[in-house]
This record gives C-alpha cells, sequence and structure tokens, in this order.
C-alpha cells in the first residue's frame, strides 16, 4: 500500500461529536451535519473534513466512544450552530489513500502496522484519523492519517 509522510501544522477545527459505538448510521449522519454546518458557513469548497476517534475500543465501552467530524477553519471563521471549536494536534503523519469502503477500510487496518514497521516508523499514541477533501469524496476515496515518530 502506498505511504507517503507528511508534516500537519497544528489546525483549527470546527466538530461535531457522537458519543456510542464507532461505525454505522451514526457517523454518516455526523459527516452529513458537518458538511451541513460548512455549507451555511460557506467553507465546502476546498474544504478538509477529518474523521477523529477519540477514544480506543479496546479500552473503553462501545456506549462511551467518542467520536468527531470536523471541518478546518480559519482564525477568522465564527463558530456557531451547535458546532464546537478545537485544534487538531498536528505532527508528522504516514497518510494512505484507499478506497472509501469497507472492505478496503478492513483491509488496510489489517497490514497498516507492519507497513508502519517495515518502514522503520512508530505510532504515536494519537488518533488514528481520516481525512477527506472534495477531490477525494467525487473519487470515492479518503486518506487515513497515522500518527508517526
Amino acid at each position: 500500500m502506498d505511504m507517503m509522510i507528511e508534516e500537519i501544522p497544528e489546525l483549527r477545527i470546527a466538530y461535531f461529536r457522537n458519543i456510542g459505538p464507532y461505525g454505522g448510521e451514526s457517523n454518516k449522519e455526523l459527516m452529513e451535519k458537518v458538511k451541513s454546518w460548512a455549507r451555511k458557513n460557506d467553507l465546502m469548497n476546498d474544504s478538509v473534513i477529518l474523521g477523529i476517534p477519540r477514544d480506543h475500543p479496546d479500552f473503553t465501552p462501545p456506549e462511551a466512544c467518542r467520536y468527531d467530524t470536523a471541518v478546518v477553519i480559519a482564525a477568522e471563521i465564527e463558530v456557531t450552530g451547535g458546532a464546537m471549536e478545537g485544534v487538531f494536534t498536528g505532527g508528522k503523519y504516514a497518510v494512505f489513500t484507499l478506497a472509501h469502503t469497507e472492505e478496503a477500510i478492513t483491509e488496510w487496518w489489517k497490514y497498516m502496522p507492519s507497513d508502519i514497521e517495515k518502514s522503520g516508523l512508530s505510532i504515536r499514541n494519537q488518533p488514528i484519523v481520516e481525512r477527506y477533501t472534495d477531490e477525494l469524496i467525487r473519487q470515492h476515496r479518503c486518506e487515513m492519517l497515522v500518527p508517526v515518530e
């Protein structure tokens, strides 16, 4: 699987949060909520959307898992309409681009740890994040950002 290394700066985000089991309809609803908020704030063109799991499902009960869907925003954007304001921690990330299907993502999770290890990197203790742009969405693709050192 193709992997690039990217140094990502700290980013200001507006986000909505779901608390409950990861995946399924709730994530899709959250994505639509973020897109709707971004459209209302004239941010959809060239926007970057992030899916950020805040808890590890092996250590947190499913009903307590937090998942944020966020849009990257500029300093002058006012965060209103029920969105919360936050910061995406920057740093060094291994970036994988893959088809946005359950099968492709499941397959990626299976091999990603060994791909990272083979490249001589190790995973930092931060969330693995999904990244979407308009172009990626049109291609039915997403990027997975793995925090590395």
